[in-house]
């Protein structure tokens, strides 16, 4: 892990649970009120250093790396369990940090993330907080409130969005070149 640079009064800590090694940026007193945020896609919990820098002293601020992202350990994810793998982890990292009861914020697919959390069986969360979430079952399509994915296979609706060239090239195992961009009128 590199030099960080972090605001003043954010730490930086590597912990190991029994899934993988999460990267974590921390601030405030370890005995304070536990705040956990939870970062989105294509982000990592560096989304939050200004944040923690801002929370008040009785708070005990946690940002992690959600699995592959930021200084994280990168492992596969099951596309079948939707977003239960980084759930899982988030659990098992609220475990490694002895919380239980500590509020919860989610940005973007981390609030999708934190959703899914809450249903774990043994979730305690003081408060939920969302900022734009996406379905608490992933990116995938899902017709209903059990999440109930709209395939089969689990594949998501991709709405039609999908370059075709791209898709037959990926049915194709076919990993050349970039597929070129669709012409548009």
């Amino acid at each position: 892990m590199e030099s960080l640079d972090l605001p003043e009064g954010v730490g930086s800590e590597v912990v190991a649970t029994t899934h993988l090694e999460t990267h974590v940026l921390t601030s405030g007193p370890e005995d304070g009120i536990p705040v956990l945020f939870v970062h989105g896609n294509a982000s990592s919990s560096r989304f939050f250093d200004e944040t923690l820098a801002a929370l008040a002293s009785r708070y005990r601020g946690l940002a992690p790396d959600l699995r592959g992202y930021g200084d994280s350990e990168t492992k596969p994810l099951d596309a079948m369990r939707g977003l239960r793998d980084f759930s899982d982890d988030l659990h098992e990292l609220v475990l490694a940090f002895g919380l239980d009861n500590f509020h919860l914020v989610g940005s973007s697919a981390g609030g999708s993330v934190a959703m899914q959390y809450t249903m774990h069986p043994s979730s305690v969360v003081a408060s939920l907080v969302l900022m734009d979430p996406v379905s608490p079952y992933g990116f995938g399509g899902t017709k209903d409130n059990g999440g109930t994915p709209c395939w089969p296979d689990f594949t998501g609706s991709g709405g039609g969005t999908a370059n075709p060239e791209f898709v037959s090239r990926l049915e194709a195992n076919d990993r050349t070149r970039t597929p070129t961009p669709p012409e548009t009128s």
